[in-house]
């Protein structure tokens, strides 16, 4: 019996063809973008290593780094205190440093209550980072929310007088019954495009700082409750 070839209809072999196609192109993309991952991380790693221990200089004839993204960071607890106490001590911004190491202090403006004055200091990517920005504290929501902003022009800091970092904050209670309560902080700020190759390195490193500090004033806050306590 003779055999006999059976021609495929038209789109049949185009379908053929493009799944061929496919399975050879496939791989060839998964390790294109796998480079450029590994790319990516290599560059962040350099810029780090190139950072660490210098200063930046700002861009000539008197301009400013531009800036290139927002980031936001998180950080929540549980706080076993009644919510009234710790928004007071939140309130309290003289106390922040205590319960924020790196924020190495925040000086209330005897002229304006409203306007504090904040410095940050804290070694990270193999250097020392240090700022100074004056912040206006907007009103507060008695007991469920505050929330502060920089005043453009007052941010400075060791990247040099040509970087202006604007920032954001606030802070959020909610009651979690009879005596205890959660406090979610939240932290923005702008990412000058100097700093670009760190942006994919801040957030946890930020969150992570964020989150001992809030489980500090947790502990901080149980200490003041007790204190009081004692000497009633």
């Amino acid at each position: 019996m003779t055999s006999m070839s059976v021609e495929r209809p038209l789109f049949l072999q185009q379908r053929i063809q493009r799944n061929a196609c496919t399975k050879a192109t496939v791989p060839a993309l998964v390790v294109l973008h796998r480079r450029r991952l590994r790319g990516s991380a290599v560059r962040a790693t350099a810029a780090a290593t190139a950072l660490g221990g210098r200063r930046l200089r700002g861009p000539h004839n008197g301009s400013k780094w531009t800036c290139s993204q927002w980031l936001e960071n998180n950080a929540q607890v549980d706080c076993d205190v009644p919510l009234e106490d710790a928004f007071a001590l939140w309130e309290d911004r003289e106390r922040i440093p205590v319960w924020m190491p790196w924020i190495t202090s925040v000086k209330v403006q005897a002229d304006d209550p409203r306007m504090s004055r904040w410095t940050l200091s804290t070694f990270q990517f193999n250097r020392q980072w240090e700022f100074s920005w004056l912040a206006l504290n907007m009103t507060p929501l008695k007991n469920q929310k505050i929330h502060w902003r920089s005043v453009p022009g007052t941010v400075g800091g060791s990247l040099g007088s040509g970087l202006e970092v604007a920032n954001s904050g606030q802070i959020r209670f909610a009651r979690k019954g009879e005596g205890r309560c959660t406090v979610k902080l939240t932290i923005s700020y702008e990412v000058p495009s100097v700093l670009a190759p760190f942006a994919s390195l801040l957030r946890p490193v930020v969150e992570g700082i964020l989150q001992t500090d809030m489980r500090r004033f947790a502990e901080y806050a149980v200490q003041q409750q007790q204190g009081r306590s004692a000497t009633a």
